[in-house]
Order: C-alpha cells, then sequence, then structure tokens
C-alpha cells in the first residue's frame, strides 16, 4: 500500500509540473499601453513590472508606446487603437468622460493629485495668497493651467491679481530658469527638471489648498471590458505588482527605465520617479492597496472641473471610474 502511494504521489506530481509546462508554452498575450505623454522617470514603473515579469506572469507581453497628451491617448485607447492608456490625466480622463468617452479608469497609478505651482526655492510661493501680483506661466489646455483659476477661486484670490502668462510647456520652463516668471503651474515630475538645470525648487500643491483631483489613471475601452473582463484583471493585478515594487526599490526601477530608454537622461528619471513614489497613495487611499481607484477624489475632482467650467454639473463619475477588476 505504501508503495501504491508513493506512485500515486509521483505521479501527482508530474501531472503538476507538466501542467505548469502547458501554462509556460501557452503564447503570451500582446497587449499595447500608451502613455499619456512622452516617455518620464513616471514610466518606470512599467518597465521595472515588466523587468520583474509580472506581467509574463499574467499571460500578458506589453509593447509600451509614448503618448502625445492625455487627451489623445485616451481617444486612441477609446477608440481600440491602443488597448490600454497609462499616465493618463485624472482631470482630463474624467472631462472626456463626462462627454462620452467610452472608456473606463480601472487603477489609479498615481492616487494623489501631481499638479502644483513651481517656484524658485530662493523665492517661493508657497501658498496661494503669494501669488498675488506675480507672473504664472501656464500652457492653456493642459490640467495644470484648467485648475489654476479654480485654485485662486476657492482661496478668494481674485483672477486679475494675479498675470497668467501663456507658453508652449518648453519655453515655460526656460522661463522661469532665466527669471521672466515667478512660477510654472505643471506637474510636480517637472521639478526634476529644472533641479537637474541647477535650480532649487518649490512646490506648492493645488491639494493642500481646496484644489483636489485624482492623480492619474489606466484606462480602457468599454468594448474591451466587455469583451475581455480577464484580460483587464490581469493587467491590473500585474500593474499594481509594479507600483509595489517601485515603491519598495524606485532606485532599480529607474535604472530599468534607462534600459529601455537609453538616451534619457538617467539622473532626471530617478528624480522624476522618487518625486511620483509619494503620490501613489492620496489621502483617502493611504490604507488601501496600491492602484485603488478613489471614488472620493472622483468626486472632488469633478467639482473642481465643474468649477472650471470644464464638466457639466451633476456627472456620476462611478459610471467610469471603478475598482471592479482590481482583484487580489
Amino acid at each position: 500500500m505504501k508503495n501504491v502511494h508513493i506512485k500515486f504521489a509521483m505521479g501527482l506530481a508530474f501531472a503538476c509540473v507538466a501542467g505548469v509546462a502547458v501554462a509556460q508554452d501557452k503564447p503570451l498575450e500582446k497587449v499595447s499601453m500608451r502613455y499619456g505623454f512622452i516617455a518620464t522617470g513616471n514610466d518606470a514603473i512599467w518597465t521595472y513590472g515588466i523587468a520583474k515579469g509580472f506581467f509574463k506572469a499574467e499571460g500578458i507581453e506589453v509593447e509600451l508606446r509614448e503618448g502625445k497628451g492625455s487627451a489623445v491617448t485616451a481617444q486612441t485607447v477609446a477608440a481600440g487603437t491602443d488597448d490600454f492608456g497609462a499616465d493618463i490625466d485624472g482631470g482630463t480622463f474624467l472631462s472626456l468622460a463626462a462627454k462620452g468617452l467610452p472608456a473606463t479608469a480601472v487603477l489609479a497609478s498615481v492616487a494623489a493629485s501631481p499638479v502644483v505651482v513651481l517656484s524658485p526655492a530662493d523665492k517661493p510661493l508657497k501658498a496661494p495668497a503669494e501669488l498675488v501680483g506675480k507672473q504664472i506661466a501656464i500652457t492653456a489646455g493642459d490640467g495644470p493651467s484648467a485648475l489654476f483659476p479654480v485654485l485662486l477661486q476657492r482661496n478668494k484670490i481674485e483672477v486679475d491679481k494675479v498675470t497668467q502668462v501663456n507658453m508652449l510647456p518648453g519655453p515655460k520652463l526656460t522661463s522661469l530658469l532665466t527669471g521672466r516668471v515667478d512660477g510654472v503651474a505643471t506637474n510636480i515630475v517637472v521639478q526634476a527638471t529644472l533641479e537637474a538645470k541647477g535650480m532649487k525648487i518649490n512646490a506648492m500643491k493645488y491639494s493642500d489648498f481646496g484644489v483636489v483631483t485624482p492623480g492619474q489613471y489606466l484606462i480602457v475601452s468599454n468594448a474591451t471590458l466587455a469583451a475581455k473582463p480577464d484580460l483587464v484583471k490581469r493587467m491590473v493585478r500585474a500593474m499594481r505588482k509594479s507600483l509595489e515594487a517601485t515603491a519598495a526599490d524606485p532606485v532599480a526601477a529607474a535604472e530599468s527605465f534607462s534600459r529601455v530608454y537609453p538616451n534619457y537622461d538617467k539622473a532626471t528619471a530617478l528624480g522624476e520617479i522618487k518625486l511620483i513614489v509619494p503620490l501613489f497613495h492620496s489621502a483617502t487611499t493611504k490604507d488601501k492597496p496600491y492602484g485603488t481607484v478613489s471614488i472620493e477624489d472622483a468626486k472632488a475632482g469633478a467639482e473642481a472641473l465643474t468649477a472650471a467650467g470644464n464638466m457639466a454639473e451633476g456627472v456620476d463619475v462611478t459610471k467610469f471610474v471603478t475598482n471592479q477588476y482590481a482583484t487580489p
């Protein structure tokens, strides 16, 4: 009887090994993931997840694609040209989804808003009241610039008391470096570029002064959600592991990014990911798993966007942001 048990156990073990081999031999499902913008150190999260094998373990092969703005990527995802959109500005997505974009946010890669006013550390703008009489560089159409008047409004500052200078992103930074403007409305990752050029920076977060918006989302088309819900669940699992690993070792994550994008300045990439890691959780998700979509933050973002004139009143954000696909 003992030998029978041994033979059965050996047979079971062989079957398990064979099953693993079959699973490993199964072709990976190829998907495309387009960034909201060009590749930056922020995307070390995904290069690190690929390097660590998290996506492969879920049966997925990811093709990383650079973007030309969150709005453009959101449109290509909704149209099915790209399977997923990563690093999509939360405010931009909410605005588009409220107007009928057929896509859903299924993970918050950056839960807290990265929207800030950057200023020189030796002439810091630490609170909205200090914006009065100053020149602030904006870029018409981007999230930080659209919400800048809301920042003023919610802090009881008359808009005409602050000079807003409309510029393209590149000249906007140059203007701060050369002292032509006192601050820039932008994303916090820009701080790394400015400091790499020798300017110490102060960052004033909109969220500290009444303008709370979601940070960055992973989005997918509603058609893909309906046709391939299991793929979305596997993708979210791999991305959550990527966030956790990056938070644990941002240096290794930055190194993985440099291997994929060798022409990108390594120091800047590391600086950018170090700025983003503290934003992986917002005040409403700090005790929740990485990647949790905060419904509270989405609702607060909708209120800010309504005040900015970018969203109609009464929009139900729960129709296009969800944690339904975030399974263990």
